[in-house]
């Protein structure tokens, strides 16, 4: 009977039926800049609080009018699973990202399945507690000077790199390392070591230690480039130590361990609290310069959530910054596939009665999201509706899958929606159902 009534609830919720009368979720806020606050209450007994999302058989296909947005991408996991090429991922986003643990899942699943061709690009620096990377292990010193840009940071522009942060120092105590892991499933092999670096008047020399072998790379020219500083070593365990020599700044964008097999690498470009359009405050030639040099078949743009707090804010002026971005990574990446991935449900804070509110300006991002993805060719999913639409992030915390501040998500719930997500990008290449793992 309880199997009977969690599938009638289910059913009703994915065919979009419900109350006509917009009344509260069970426990919601009212934010005052927002107008128009929506919400549905649970049926008697609040039965549909209690179900558990995992038991909750969601699929949501990509919207891709063209037909044709994730080809690009789907030829290259061919081309790994048959052992003759690469699958790469360059996935930007904000605190859902940037902690690699959804992004991790994707990595290591695909990984299992296609091939590990290594980690990918990532910046050796904790330069925040929400920046982390999985199956690679790095720490450093802290005195690096950071170079990102804020969204209220009155310079329009700055040269940030592919994951818009990098670090400085011409202090010879300051180092970054890097090394293989030893006893996870992945991350333990490599033989390319990529250092990315911009050269620049008055730079320095950045000391490149692998395996305890020291290399020099100079940074001093006449004008400002990006540099790329590649090293070969034996397919296996290795370590990478970054210093500066101490004879001018040396500048970082970041580094890359990869392996030249066939499989599939991801590259997590997340910057917690970030919104799309922060793209375009970095310096557009470098940017597309290692954007290029990474030369990915997906591109995922993985932002809304942020936005979505943002009321009073023209929702024309959020989908037209969206063509800007999408310009870019169209002009960046042509032949890439391109997918951006839509908000993931966030409710208002709790009002003085516990109750908790849907904010119509959700729908809104999505649907700009959507629309603007469609106009570009390219793919648009649903996070939201994964996640089983209104009120779900509800369920999702009392399931223990997301956190109690209602926005972000816990390891199990973010591996839940990285599972969903795979379904998604792998409908068309014909293993998608097998990826759908019970949970």
């Amino acid at each position: 009977m309880k199997l009977l009534l969690a599938g009638l609830i289910l059913l009703i919720g994915l065919l979009g039926c419900g109350p006509s009368v917009a009344q509260p979720i069970a426990g919601a806020a009212v934010e005052p800049a927002d107008a128009a606050l929506e919400s549905v209450r649970p049926a008697e007994g609040a039965t549909a609080l209690v179900i558990d999302p995992r038991q909750q058989q969601i699929f949501v296909p990509i919207h891709d009018p063209s037909g044709e947005a994730m080809a690009p991408w789907h030829d290259a996991l061919r081309a790994a699973a048959s052992g003759q090429g690469q699958a790469r991922i360059a996935w930007f986003g904000a605190s859902h990202t940037s902690a690699d643990i959804w992004s991790g899942h994707v990595r290591r699943v695909l990984q299992e399945r296609y091939g590990e061709a290594g980690h990918g690009y990532l910046l050796p620096f904790r330069w925040h507690g929400g920046y982390r990377h999985q199956d690679i292990n790095m720490r450093s010193t802290k005195g690096w000077t950071v170079h990102r840009h804020r969204m209220l940071d009155p310079v329009p522009e700055g040269d940030y790199g592919l994951g818009g942060v990098a670090v400085s120092s011409d202090d010879v105590n300051q180092w970054m390392e890097v090394r293989t892991c030893t006893d996870n499933v992945c991350g333990r092999k490599v033989d390319r070591i990529e250092v990315w670096v911009r050269k620049q008047p008055g730079g320095g020399t950045l000391l490149a230690r692998i395996d305890g072998k020291m290399h020099q790379i100079p940074t001093a020219s006449k004008k400002r480039s990006v540099h790329f500083e590649r090293f070969t070593v034996p397919d296996g365990g290795h370590e990478l130590r970054l210093s500066p020599k101490g004879d001018g700044e040396v500048f970082v964008y970041g580094v890359v361990f990869a392996r030249s097999a066939a499989g599939v690498q991801v590259d997590q470009l997340g910057i917690p609290g970030m919104r799309g359009k922060i793209l375009l405050n970095w310096r557009e030639r470098p940017w597309r310069t290692q954007l290029q040099q990474r030369n990915p078949h997906l591109v995922i743009l993985a932002y809304g959530t942020n936005a979505v707090g943002d009321a009073g804010a023209p929702i024309s002026r959020f989908r037209a910054s969206w063509r800007r971005v999408l310009e870019r990574v169209r002009a960046a990446a042509p032949k890439a596939a391109c997918l951006i991935v839509g908000t993931t449900d966030r409710p208002t804070k709790p009002d003085e009665e516990g109750r908790r509110f849907h904010r119509p300006r959700l729908d809104l991002v999505n649907e700009a999201q959507r629309a603007v993805a469609a106009e570009y060719g390219c793919g648009f999913w649903d996070a939201y509706a994964a996640m089983g639409g209104q009120g779900s992030m509800l369920r999702w915390v009392g399931a223990g899958l997301a956190s109690r501040d209602h926005v972000h998500l816990t390891r199990a719930g973010y591996e839940l929606k990285a599972e969903r997500l795979l379904a998604a990008l792998l409908e068309g290449y014909g293993a998608a159902a097998s990826l759908v793992r019970p949970r």
